[in-house]
């Protein structure tokens, strides 16, 4: 699976976002940028699609900004890649709906090992939240109150 800059970047954005939800404030777009590294243009692009997702909602006026729309564990990695880039896993046009990408799909085993690909993979993604994410943070990216734990227990099976 390869990841693209824009959800790389994206998920990056989010976890700012996590870390200020725990302070319970929202953030300026370019205080996120100058946290990540970014242009405030670039991050602003990826805060909207995060928007228009239901990921994020921004607040206008003195005390507005933006912030996550709901809880950060209740927010999965793969729903916010699919925010991101329409599919959190993307195998080609055999696995397109119905195999209508391919016109191997019925007798090919290749389709087969492909769903079993996505599945896996989707499960991983749909495990992981962005509150784990934070969690799993270095205490030196800003995560308040953290102290170095690490992070939830089943990632020791899941992701060893």
């Amino acid at each position: 699976m390869k990841v693209s800059a824009t959800e790389e970047n994206g998920l990056r954005c989010l976890m700012r976002l996590a870390i200020a939800w725990q302070g319970g404030r929202p953030v300026t777009i370019p205080e996120v940028a100058r946290a990540e590294g970014m242009s405030p243009e670039y991050a602003a692009k990826l805060v909207s699609m995060l928007r228009r997702a239901g990921i994020v909602r921004s607040t206008r006026g003195i005390q507005g900004g933006v912030a996550l729309a709901r809880d950060p564990g209740s927010i999965a990695l793969g729903e916010a890649l699919a925010a991101l880039a329409g599919a959190p896993v993307r195998t080609g046009p055999c696995m397109a709906a119905g195999g209508a990408g391919c016109g191997f799909a019925a007798t090919c085993g290749l389709h087969q090992v492909w769903a079993r690909v996505t599945e896996a993979v989707t499960g991983v993604l749909d495990g992981v939240t962005l509150e784990d994410l934070v969690a799993r943070g270095r205490p030196e990216a800003g995560v308040p109150g953290h102290g170095g734990r690490p992070g939830p227990a089943r990632w020791k099976e899941e992701l060893a």
